[in-house]
């Protein structure tokens, strides 16, 4: 698959063109014990394929992933879509999993996943089934998780305040369930479920309730799975599959807390060691600010996405200053959807205004207002939502789309991507063209600061109920 990266490769190429400090973020790696074992020979497929297996065969406080699935079982993947190198990286499962004699292999991937790229998995994957020899053939099925939708759902746990949970019903039917998720080192200060499973596999009502701070996640859910062992994947720079690490939960939740500690000072290999020992005040030893700050979504084409271009900005918000300018460089060719449109200002393309279902609407958001001060989102067309379970028929991507309005309406924020400049600007935004335009700004300002591969410095998922206050260290 082609990759896609940023042209500026460090933020060594800003100096001369930028006066001040600079510095460069990546995303946190994989280290400690992990280290020697969980970095691929080199970038080939077949490396990182062999190095999965490797991973699942050793895995950290958990004897081999081999021994745990008998013969015929059906063995679930929740998969984080935004892992790097997704697709070498399930080949290593499948070939494990083949391997055991697993009788069906169910791919689940986040919402967020477009369909796309389920159909390119489900190519993908199948051909690699097809070259394998196991006792009996194996089913893979790559599906996207449906919150909405009833049928696709199983009943699990009741939260705290007695409502139903709801996941996704190939992660509760299968015998074995496996979570493959990007390193992302704030997941582990925002307590965010260690596997993945929660809510991001939920239904849609309990996604609300939580992006609320209704409710919180009920700690039997992975449990009651029987989630025993994981896959946590860390991005280099460049956006490619820097580690590969599998073990327990609490081992990787443990390495993610590590990796918050020390993360984002420790492997910022670009820096100038001497220079960086006489940075300015201004500047956080842990947390350093510029006032303009380029958030890079590095890496293949599934990273070229709304979601990862919003996770990119939320990012560059904590380190830009005040009134500084954050500027977003992707390759991003897809038009928004109409929870972007919706939420950054513009109605969905297609769709007829009613004044009269507008104003409706906005009674009915006024009377839903909660304690918390955010109203409690109706989805954009109610005839979306499932009758038979009254299950709202809204994104678990608008508290994304949220917040970086919320940053279009505080400062300055520059796209480059591949739409025509008219979609951009209508959303809010300035459009930056070339690196010699990011050249020519930054000689107007005093300090500039790179996040390579940006959407890996934010967490997974974004709740209304957590402010800049309550998330930052």
């Amino acid at each position: 698959m082609k990759r896609v990266s940023l042209p500026v490769v460090s933020a060594q190429h800003y100096r001369g063109a930028v006066e001040g400090e600079l510095w460069e973020l990546r995303p946190a790696a994989v280290a400690g014990s992990f280290s020697a074992r969980s970095q691929p020979t080199d970038d080939s497929p077949e490396a990182i394929t062999k190095l999965a297996v490797s991973m699942l065969q050793t895995p950290a406080d958990f004897p081999t992933v081999f021994e745990a699935i008998v013969p015929g079982d059906h063995v679930a993947l929740a998969v984080d879509p935004n892992v790097p190198r997704i697709s070498d990286v399930l080949r290593g499962v499948l070939a494990l999993l083949g391997q055991a004699n697993a009788g069906k292999v169910s791919v689940v991937l986040w919402n967020e996943a477009d369909e796309a790229l389920v159909t390119r998995l489900q190519q993908e994957l199948d051909a690699v089934q097809a070259n394998q020899t196991t006792l009996k053939p194996m089913k893979v099925e790559v599906v996207r998780h449906e919150p909405h939708r009833r049928e696709n759902l199983r009943y699990i746990v009741a939260d705290e305040n007695a409502e139903a949970v709801y996941l996704a019903k190939d992660l509760v039917d299968a015998d074995f369930t496996l979570p493959i998720l990007s390193a992302r080192s704030r997941d582990a200060i925002n307590n965010v479920d260690p596997t993945g499973i929660f809510p991001l596999f939920a239904d849609a009502a309990t996604q609300h309730r939580y992006q609320i701070g209704s409710t919180t996640e009920p700690s039997e859910a992975a449990w009651l799975l029987g989630v025993q062992v994981m896959m946590l994947v860390s991005a280099d720079a460049a956006g490619e599959l820097g580690r590969l690490i599998a073990g327990t939960p609490d081992a990787l939740r443990h390495e993610l807390a590590n990796l918050y500690a020390s993360g984002e000072t420790a492997d910022q290999e670009s820096w100038d060691r001497d220079e960086s020992a006489i940075t300015s005040d201004a500047i956080s030893e842990t947390v350093p600010t510029a006032e303009m700050v380029v958030a890079a979504l590095d890496g293949d084409e599934n990273s070229q996405t709304w979601a990862n271009l919003a996770r990119a900005a939320i990012a560059a918000g904590r380190h830009v200053t005040p009134a500084g300018t954050i500027v977003i460089w992707s390759q991003v060719r897809t038009p928004p959807g109409p929870v972007w449109l919706r939420e950054l200002g513009q109605s969905p393309i297609g769709i007829e205004s009613d004044p009269d279902q507008s104003d409706a609407s906005q009674d009915n958001d006024e009377e839903e207002e909660d304690d918390s001060g955010t109203a409690d989102l109706e989805p954009s067309n109610p005839a979306k939502l499932d009758q038979d379970t009254a299950f709202k028929s809204w994104d678990a991507e608008t508290p994304l789309a949220r917040q970086w309005s919320q940053l279009i309406a505080d400062g300055h924020v520059l796209l480059h991507c591949q739409l025509d400049d008219d979609v951009v600007e209508s959303l809010g935004m300035g459009v930056i063209h070339s690196i010699e335009e990011l050249r020519t700004l930054g000689t107007r300002l005093s300090g500039a600061g790179v996040l390579r591969a940006a959407h890996y410095h934010t967490e997974s998922i974004v709740a209304f109920s957590m402010t800049d206050e309550e998330v930052e260290p």
